[in-house]
């Protein structure tokens, strides 16, 4: 009976049955027929991390008479904590609040606290949760998501982070002085959704308490780690632009005789940069990732104000090209980075982003010492 049901491509009887519906174009084996309730596990196109940790759940159908699953069931994307890239939160509040121009201040930073303070930002601007899940989970799931990016961003500016041993980052902060209680703006508030008390840098004997009202990293590198889409200029016989300051190149993670986790092709490669006798195309270039702005401060000027001071990281750090990743069918991010002076230079196509599982990419550039169009 078991090998009789293998030929024709049946699970053999008492077999467990794990099938994803939405790829096949129907819901699976149901079990004689019989009507199914649901249970939750797994959806299959979770992120690696959101399934180690089961915080994406899914609907799993069982037999009335038995406790065996028999079919994987998908629902809405709508129900899903799921995590945006950090070009997709562009929808602007239907009534924005107003800031004081002189409270704000935007600079980069290697403060631990206001480090957090992006963390949270980062957190509230990346992960979207479904309309029926409980404010406490919620916040739990936050909290642990603030935890993980407050470590990566430290991670990443010291130089521990594997995968970051070829590039400098800083991270930039927008930061809102609060008043000496401490209170809030008009238009602000603590929720679920919008904000967290995260976000707050708390009053020191020296500062103000602070709320962080954007952030995003600066990378300078040759490409951004993780990032398929790669940058092609500067390339390394492209001479350097007349009054391109270079007095930084050997400072920062990307010097490159540090050797976190290098390996031998690695040094060789960069040996091999550094006997050309050119600029090597790793102080050449630069990307922002993580780009955010909390949801209650958008359309008040501080995506710009994060524009323009990763633009002066970059020139100081003698970086000739930044670039940016967005997703294709953001045009709310796509429009801004254009009003910024960024050009599309590089496009995923459907085919390749599909084969990766995710939404299509577009790669924009520009000049750090003037126009658009770096390419």
């Amino acid at each position: 009976r078991h090998m009789a049901s293998r030929a024709i491509g049946l699970p053999p009887s008492g077999a467990l049955v794990s099938r994803c519906p939405s790829r096949g174009g129907h819901g699976g084996i149901s079990g004689r027929g019989q009507t199914l309730r649901a249970r939750a596990c797994v959806y299959p196109t979770a992120s690696d991390d959101s399934k180690r940790d089961r915080h994406h759940r899914r609907p799993v159908h069982v037999s009335p008479g038995s406790r065996r699953v028999t079919s994987w069931l998908p629902k809405p994307c709508s129900d899903l904590v799921t995590r945006s890239s950090s070009d997709a939160s562009s929808v602007a509040p239907t009534t924005a609040p107003s800031l004081d121009p002189s409270k704000i201040a935007v600079r980069a930073t290697t403060e631990s606290a206001e480090l957090r303070g992006a963390a949270a930002a980062r957190a509230l601007a990346f992960y979207t949760y479904p309309s029926d899940r409980s404010e406490f989970s919620i916040r739990s799931h936050r909290n642990m998501r603030i935890d993980a990016e407050w470590d990566a961003i430290g991670e990443k500016i010291r130089g521990e982070d594997v995968a970051f041993r070829d590039t400098r980052v800083e991270c930039v902060v927008v930061a809102l002085t609060l008043d000496e209680d401490g209170a809030l703006p008009d238009g602000f508030a603590y929720d679920a959704n919008t904000l967290d008390a995260a976000c707050v840098v708390p009053k020191s004997e020296t500062t103000p308490a602070l709320l962080i009202l954007g952030t995003l990293d600066v990378n300078q590198g040759a490409k951004l780690p993780a990032e398929e889409l790669a940058g092609m200029h500067p390339g390394t016989d492209d001479p350097v632009p007349e009054g391109t300051d270079i007095s930084q190149d050997g400072f920062g993670t990307n010097k490159g005789n540090y050797g976190n986790g290098e390996s031998d092709f690695d040094a060789k490669i960069r040996a091999y940069e550094d006997s050309l006798g050119t600029r090597p195309v790793r102080y050449r270039r630069g990307y922002l990732s993580n780009v955010c702005v909390l949801a209650a401060a958008r359309r008040l000027g501080i995506g710009h104000l994060l524009m323009e001071e990763s633009l002066k990281v970059g020139k100081t750090w003698g970086i000739e090209t930044m670039y940016v990743h967005v997703e294709a069918e953001n045009v709310g991010a796509k429009r801004f980075y254009e009003k910024n002076g960024f050009e599309v230079c590089e496009q995923e196509t459907e085919a390749y982003a599909l084969s990766l599982s995710r939404p299509r990419r577009l790669l924009l550039s520009r000049t750090v010492g003037g126009g658009a169009g770096g390419e």
